[in-house]
C-alpha cells in the first residue's frame, strides 16, 4: 500500500468519526432541546384543579372556564413576572353592534432557551344594563372583554386548552400519543446506515465474505444489524471495516 493510499484512509477514518461525533453532539442538543419544550408543553397544559374551575350557564348550556387571575398565575409560576407580557392592541365597542365590547390582546412569552413567542387573542363582552336600559359598567365589561381575549391568546399556548376541546379531538390525540410512542429510529444512527450502504457498495463479492466474517467475530455471532436495531458503536465498526477492506494494509482498530 502506497503512503498516499494510507494517507487518504486515515483521513476517511478522521472523517468518518469526525462526522459521527458531530451527529451525536447535535443528536444530544436536539433531545435537550426536545425535553425541554415537552417539559414546559407539560406545564403549560396541566388542568386546574376542580375548585377554581367555574361555571357559566347560557341558554340551557354550561360552559366551564377558568377565572383570568389563575391563568396569570400560571404564567407568572413558568415565565416569572418578567418573562411575559400582555399588550392591548384595540379594546371599543363593536361598531356593529355598540352594545358589545370587542378587545384584542397580543401575548409575547420569553421561553427558557431565549425564543420569543407571539400570540394574539380576541375576546368580548356584552354590556350590562338596567331594568331603564342604563349601563351598569361600562368599565367593568372593557375589562371583560380584555381579560376573554388574554385567556383566547394564553389558550393558544395551552393553558385551559383542553375546556375549549371536544371529546373527539381528545380521543384523536391519545390515538396520536400511541402512534409517537412507537420505537423510532435515532437520526445519527440513521446517518452512520446511510453511510454504511454507500460505503459496502463499493465492496467486491470477496470483500463483502470478509465483512460479513468481520461482523460475526465482532459481534459474537450476533444477527446483522438493521436500521431499527443498529447501534452508534456497530455502525462505526462496519464503517471502519469497510475503509479498511477498501485500502489494505491501513492499520483501523475497533474498541
Amino acid at each position: 500500500m502506497s503512503a498516499n493510499d494510507e494517507t487518504y484512509a486515515e483521513t476517511v477514518d478522521e472523517q468518518i468519526k469526525y462526522r459521527a461525533e458531530s451527529l451525536r453532539w447535535e443528536e444530544e442538543d436536539k433531545k435537550r432541546a426536545q425535553i425541554e419544550s415537552a417539559r414546559l408543553l407539560s406545564e403549560l397544559t396541566e388542568p386546574f384543579p376542580p375548585e377554581v374551575e367555574r361555571v357559566l350557564r347560557k341558554g340551557g348550556t354550561a360552559l366551564t372556564y377558568i377565572p383570568v387571575s389563575e391563568v396569570i398565575t400560571r404564567m407568572n409560576r413558568i415565565f416569572g413576572v418578567k418573562g411575559w407580557s400582555s399588550e392591548i392592541i384595540k379594546c371599543e365597542r363593536d361598531a356593529l353592534d355598540p352594545d358589545f365590547i370587542v378587545a384584542h390582546v397580543r401575548l409575547t412569552l420569553a421561553t427558557r432557551w431565549g425564543e420569543t413567542v407571539q400570540k394574539d387573542g380576541f375576546g368580548g363582552q356584552k354590556i350590562k344594563r338596567t331594568k331603564n336600559g342604563d349601563i351598569v359598567d361600562l368599565g367593568d365589561e372593557f375589562k371583560g372583554a380584555v381579560s376573554d381575549a388574554l385567556k383566547k391568546a394564553a389558550q393558544q399556548f395551552g393553558i385551559a386548552l383542553y375546556l375549549a376541546r371536544s371529546d373527539e379531538a381528545l380521543s384523536l390525540e391519545v390515538e396520536q400519543d400511541n402512534i409517537a410512542a412507537a420505537p423510532k429510529v435515532d437520526p445519527a444512527i440513521a446517518s452512520l446506515w446511510d453511510r454504511f450502504r454507500e460505503s459496502s457498495k463499493s465492496l467486491d463479492a470477496e470483500q463483502k465474505a470478509d465483512l460479513g466474517k468481520f461482523w460475526e467475530q465482532y459481534s459474537n455471532g450476533a444477527p446483522k444489524p438493521t436500521l431499527e436495531t443498529a447501534t452508534m458503536q456497530s455502525m462505526m465498526a462496519l464503517i471502519e471495516e469497510c475503509a479498511r477492506l477498501m485500502f489494505p494494509g491501513s492499520e483501523i482498530t475497533h474498541e
